[in-house]
């Protein structure tokens, strides 16, 4: 697993989806958020920072495409 924060890499499903629900936990979504609460939370308190603060629309996050845009055809 890549230590720097910028070469790791998520995929966003949603919550209702079959791929949501083959999870490797196992659990009901609210079990799994629990868990990612208590393991995001243990592991933020091993930083020594204080928590962030900004707003969820604030937050720093880079979005970047897994593949180049489709061609629209065109000149």
């Amino acid at each position: 697993m890549p230590s720097d924060r910028r070469n790791m890499t998520v995929r966003v499903v949603p919550l209702r989806s079959r791929e949501a629900g083959e999870a490797r936990v196992g659990g009901t979504a609210a079990e799994r958020l629990s868990l990612v609460t208590m393991l995001s939370e243990a592991q933020w308190t091993q930083t020594r920072h204080p928590l962030p603060t900004y707003s969820r629309a604030n937050i720093p996050v880079a979005f970047a495409a897994l593949r180049p845009p489709a061609s629209r055809g065109g000149a």
